[in-house]
């Protein structure tokens, strides 16, 4: 049987994934406004596997929140959550837009949605400070919004990382650097949950200065192709410095691993 809070999380998901699919036949129509046929062609090709894609998505991640449910709890209060709070469904926009970035920004390439496209993708950013905020002025800090929003970072950090190696907008050996380290952070999670039954997400400085400095040198990229700017000296000093504080948290990361896995004990 299916308490309150179960019903809850899976109506939030079903909603966000019709409303993806709504965001994703809208972008169709913007691409080409004047030609039925065209639109149609958008959709026929970029249509099925966007479908198939943000279903298995949509539905791994309901049941990653059903399995967690028992973290919909206040924070420090313990206060249990009878359904999805304001602060918890605003990060779950944000972690369900993914799949649809991904395949608007590929369709971009072909496409003339980039403007309408970059209101999405600052939409979304926004996302990141408004749950947060909303949840320390409402205290509606809970750990499940913890969880989620440390794992909306780096699956936008992901899906980011290989928009922009698709586009050329970063080596091979940056692109190669960042997924090792996003691997090593996913790989870790999962050993993590097997392992303690739980997950309580735990930043380091380090894994801090990587998540940022990406983020910096990504706006620097995004501002760089929406100019048309070539490359540049200071750009390039940006990749390798980077790449520095990656190589750094990496280090960093195995050690604070380790010193979990005896809590399972």
């Amino acid at each position: 049987m299916i308490d309150r809070l179960g019903k809850s999380i899976i109506g939030a998901v079903v909603a966000y994934f019709l409303l993806q699919i709504g965001i994703f036949a809208a972008f169709a129509a913007l691409a080409v406004p004047a030609d039925a046929e065209a639109a149609a062609s958008f959709l026929a090709s970029q249509g099925p596997r966007f479908i198939t894609v943000a279903t298995a998505y949509h539905a791994l991640l309901m049941v990653m929140l059903l399995l967690f449910r028992h973290d919909f709890v206040k924070v420090p209060s313990g206060e249990v959550l009878q359904r999805v709070n304001l602060a918890n469904a605003i990060t779950l926009f944000r972690l369900t837009s993914m799949p649809t970035l991904l395949f608007l920004v590929l369709a971009a390439k072909d496409y003339r949605i980039r403007w309408p496209l970059l209101g999405l993708v600052v939409l979304v950013f926004a996302t990141d400070f408004v749950d947060g905020y909303i949840s320390r002025k409402a205290g509606e800090v809970t750990k499940v919004g913890k969880m989620m929003d440390s794992t909306s970072d780096y699956v936008l950090l992901i899906v980011l990382t290989i928009l922009f190696y698709y586009f050329s907008l970063v080596p091979p050996w940056f692109f190669l650097i960042v997924t090792v380290r996003l691997g090593m952070q996913v790989v870790f999670v999962f050993i993590l949950i097997i392992v303690n039954r739980k997950i309580e997400p735990k930043t380091t400085f380090m894994g801090k200065a990587a998540v940022a400095s990406i983020m910096v040198l990504y706006a620097m990229e995004v501002l760089r192709l929406l100019f048309g700017i070539g490359r540049i000296e200071f750009v390039l000093v940006l990749e390798w410095a980077t790449a520095a504080i990656v190589i750094l948290s990496m280090v960093d990361k195995v050690a604070a691993f380790t010193r979990e896995l005896p809590k399972s004990a």
